[in-house]
Parts: C-alpha cells; sequence; structure tokens
C-alpha cells in the first residue's frame, strides 16, 4: 500500500525517515544523509516559495519505501523535485516503480511535467551498475549536471591556511554568524541572485531564483528554528559593495559541517576572492567549533576553479552525485 505521510506526525514522520534513511545511506561508505530533525524542519516549514509531500510504500506495519516531492511556488513551478527510495531487502520488486508512478500522479494534479532527481554514484560504481542511478536513467531521467560530493579533514593545519591566504588588497573580509546585518543584507540577497544565475547548471533546464531582502530573512528564520548555525563570509569592495560570499553550515544533528554556497560575481574576479573567502571562513571554522570533524562540499565536475581551490585547501573525493531531469506530459489526475 502506497499513501501519503503528515509529517507533523512525529511517529509516522520518524519511521518515514528510518527507512529512508537505512535506503539511502546502503552501500555508501561515504556521503551523507539529511539530519532527521533537519529534514523534519524543511518539511513542516510554512513557506511561500516551498512546499513538501511525504509518502510511503508499507508491508503490514513496516515502512519499505520513501517518496519525497519538494515543489517550487516561485520559479520553476512546473517542476518537482522527486526522491524515491527502497528499504534494501524489499528491492527488485517494481516497489520503486510504484513509487514513482505515484509520484507521476501526483505531479499530473499538480500541473507539474518536469521531474527532477539526484543520484549519489560512489566510487567504484558507475551511473549504470549503482542501483540508484541505474534506476533513474532505466526511467527516463537523462543526466543534466554532474558534481563531485568531497570532504575536508579536520582541523586544516593553521600554517597551511595562512599559506593559502592571498592578498587581495583594499578588498575587506567582514563576517557574522546567523542573521546578515542590516546594512548589508539587501546587498546579500542581491548575491544570492547572481550565485543563482551564474551556478553551473549543465543542460538542467530550471531558471534561476530572484532573491530579495525578504527571502533572505526567511532563510534565515528557518536555519535558526533547525538549530542550524551558518558562518557567513562576505567580501567588501572598496567602493563598499559585496562582490561575493561563502557559507558555512554547522546543521543540528550533523557533525560534519557543510560547505555552502561559494561565490565572486563578474566584475570582481581575478582577485582570488574565492580562496580568500574560504581560507576566511575555515579559519573561523576551526577557531570557533574545534570539535568538528570534517566538511563536505559539492564541486560541479566543469567548474575547476573552484576544484583547484578545493584540492589545494585537502579535500578529497568522496562519489559523484548526479542531477537528473525527465519531462512527461500531463495526463490529468
Amino acid at each position: 500500500m502506497i499513501g501519503r505521510i503528515d509529517p507533523h506526525d512525529a511517529h509516522a514522520f520518524d519511521s518515514w525517515y528510518e527507512a529512508y534513511r537505512e535506503a539511502w545511506l546502503d552501500g555508501r561508505e561515504t556521503g551523507g544523509v539529511i539530519p532527521r530533525e533537519a529534514l523534519r524542519g524543511a518539511v513542516t516549514a510554512e513557506r511561500d516559495d516551498a512546499a513538501h509531500q511525504l509518502h510511503a510504500a508499507w508491508e503490514g506495519d513496516r515502512i519499505v519505501g520513501t517518496l519525497m516531492l519538494e515543489l517550487s511556488l516561485k520559479e520553476n513551478t512546473e517542476y518537482a523535485e522527486v526522491c524515491v527510495t527502497v528499504v534494501p531487502d524489499r528491492r527488485g520488486r517494481g516497489l520503486g516503480a510504484r513509487l514513482l508512478a505515484e509520484a507521476e500522479r501526483r505531479m499530473a494534479e499538480l500541473g507539474r511535467t518536469v521531474a527532477v532527481a539526484e543520484a549519489p554514484v560512489p566510487s567504484g560504481w558507475s551511473r549504470r551498475s549503482w542501483p540508484g542511478s541505474r534506476f533513474a536513467l532505466g526511467h527516463g531521467f537523462t543526466v543534466g549536471l554532474e558534481e563531485d560530493s568531497l570532504l575536508l579533514d579536520l582541523p586544516v593545519a593553521p600554517e597551511l591556511l595562512a599559506r593559502l591566504r592571498p592578498d587581495v588588497g583594499d578588498y575587506r573580509m567582514r563576517e557574522w554568524t546567523g542573521a546578515c546585518p542590516d546594512d548589508l543584507v539587501e546587498a546579500f540577497a542581491d548575491l544570492y541572485t547572481v550565485m543563482q544565475r551564474d551556478m553551473p547548471s549543465g543542460d538542467m533546464s530550471y531558471v534561476p531564483e530572484v532573491w530579495d531582502v525578504e527571502r533572505v530573512r526567511a532563510l534565515e528564520a528557518r536555519r535558526a528554528r533547525a538549530g542550524t548555525v551558518a558562518l557567513v563570509t562576505v567580501a567588501q569592495a572598496p567602493s563598499g559593495g559585496l562582490a561575493g560570499f561563502t557559507v558555512l553550515s554547522l546543521v543540528a544533528g550533523e557533525d560534519v559541517v557543510g560547505q555552502e554556497d561559494t561565490l565572486v560575481t563578474g566584475a570582481h574576479r581575478g582577485h582570488r576572492l574565492g580562496q580568500a573567502l574560504k581560507v576566511h571562513n575555515l579559519e573561523r571554522l576551526v577557531r570557533d567549533f574545534p570539535d568538528r570533524p570534517a566538511v563536505r562540499t559539492w564541486n560541479a565536475v566543469g567548474n575547476g576553479y573552484m576544484r583547484d581551490i578545493n584540492v589545494a585547501l585537502g579535500f578529497r573525493v568522496e562519489e559523484r552525485h548526479l542531477e537528473l531531469e525527465r519531462r512527461a506530459a500531463v495526463t490529468g489526475a
């Protein structure tokens, strides 16, 4: 039986999450999973820009498969992010296909015509041999973007960070934890819009998000409710404007720190600001959170500049991540 899960029902969500976590991590020696409370917060938050649906496949009282849909409510309203998992001992029985069919039915009801998905591919496997990516490709998804997941063991030697800290002339590093200062928030929102436009998207067809102050404050509020600590560093140009930013995310329930977005705007590239931003934020992390064991980041395969910075800092590749897309005509509910 396949049915919908109420994420506000703590027992139902916990049962769903246990199956999701078991399936997502199976066979992966490295790589992460969204922590329970972070995901609970994400799927229960009242938002004007996104909504979530959770569904489960049961055998008796046991959840043996999961489906999560994430729906953008502003840009890309024809899309649905689809995540299907099946616990290891119930694979190969058509359950994943039935969950995907349920996703298609829900998408049709909502007028969503493009499904997007993500599939990790551990080292030593190919996209055709790893079960998750093989399933997606076998059901008509095509690869739009390839990224590597990389891990940096902490602490990083202070001497290495000092050696890698470039001279950026009259640019100044400004930092905060949590909420952006009021005097910078409008310019910071503009950086997020530029990030959406400039980040590698490969052959994925979605349109960039447009950010404003309200959207930044909503993100900060969600992080605060979830207990996530965001370490933000921005590069301020001699003119006073913002030239770039980077974010490290310390998620409640997860020891490994997430390296989120890093951006330098086009007009300010060529000054090694990307490297300066990452070094500065790592120095903060090592100083203020010395118990954290590692940092995880993602690097588009074609982004050689950022890869060179990450390798110099000591990051190593864990696994390949595929972003996939499939278009389908809406046939009705």
